[in-house]
Formats: C-alpha cells, structure tokens, sequence
C-alpha cells in the first residue's frame, strides 16, 4: 500500500496542503495563483505544469502530470505565494535510492518449467534471512510482484528469496545477484 508520501510512477498525483501567513493563519482566496515548483531526484527546480485549485478554508491542491511523475526517487515541491510561508513537501516515486533497479524473478515449476502463480515470495539481503527488504506474490505468469503489481527494486548485489506456496516445496533460499 502506498503511504501518504508516494506517488505512483507515470500517473497523474494529487497533493493538498495548506498556506498559512506569517502569524499561522490559513490563507483563503488565492484560487490557482499560488507558486509551485517541482525538483526531480535531486534535480534542478522547474515550475509545475499540472493543475493547482483552492479546496477552501486554506486547503489547496495540485494534481501532476505524468511526466512530472516519470522518475523514480525523491520529488521535493516548493509552494507558497506572496503573504503566504513556503511550504517544502516531500514524496517519492518508487523508492528514495535512485540507483535502485527493478528485478524480474520468476518461479516456475521443476516439472515442465510451468510459471507458477500464487507463490508468496519474500526477499532477504542476508542468508540467515533476518532482514526483508520486499515482499510480493506471483502473478499469472510467475512473476513475482509488490501489492501495486510492480516488480522489487532493490539495490546492485546478492539477495536471498523465499517462496512459499500450499502444496509445493522449493529449495530456499534461492540466492541471486542483482545487477
């Protein structure tokens, strides 16, 4: 489940937030006027392209583009607007570390080489398996995948997998090197 803080990769995103003035107060009637400017994975800030609204009651609103929301890492937001204090906000799209990849892992079956879907599959960054760093289930095709159907992304080096499914039995931990 994505928390408050995500944003889906190559999707539209909707952020609300407040401006206050300097003593703390809402800030009302500002309608879209307000500035925003967005900073992808560390880079260079550019004015917002998306559609801004005031909610009410000092609630505003700003919906991305999709092609504010193609890169993964951090995406830092500066909002505000004269009378108002800027507002820094925060939100990441599929993981902080930007030099994380994804990782295709499928599981098939030993008779057949026949994807199997279903399997639970947890991954460990060491082989005493104390420290999960990504768990998912298999789809249709075998391939495992998060709650969101998206692929782990994990950082270059050696991972220890996990599979588990009623019924079946798999020589664990199955250790790959993720490049």
């Amino acid at each position: 489940m994505l928390s408050a803080s995500e944003w889906r990769k190559n999707q539209e995103n909707m952020i609300t937030f407040v401006l206050l003035d300097g003593d703390g107060l809402e800030v009302t009637g500002l309608s879209n006027t307000f500035d925003l400017f967005i900073s992808k994975a560390g880079g260079a800030f550019a004015a917002g392209a998306g559609v801004k609204a005031e909610i009410g009651l000092g609630w505003y609103s700003y919906i991305s583009t999709t092609g504010e929301a193609d890169t993964s890492g951090p995406i830092a937001i500066v909002t505000g607007a004269g009378g108002t204090i800027q507002q820094n906000l925060e939100y990441v799209i599929d993981d902080r570390v930007i030099s994380a990849v994804e990782f295709t892992y499928t599981v098939t079956s030993t008779a057949g080489n026949i994807p199997l879907s279903g399997v639970t599959v947890d991954i460990y960054a060491d082989a005493l398996m104390t420290n999960i760093v990504w768990t998912g289930i298999t789809d249709v095709l075998g391939v495992a995948r998060d709650f969101y159907d998206n692929l782990p992304r994990l950082m270059p080096g050696s991972y220890f997998f996990f599979r588990a499914k009623s019924g079946y039995t798999f020589d664990n931990p199955d250790e790959e090197e993720v490049s």
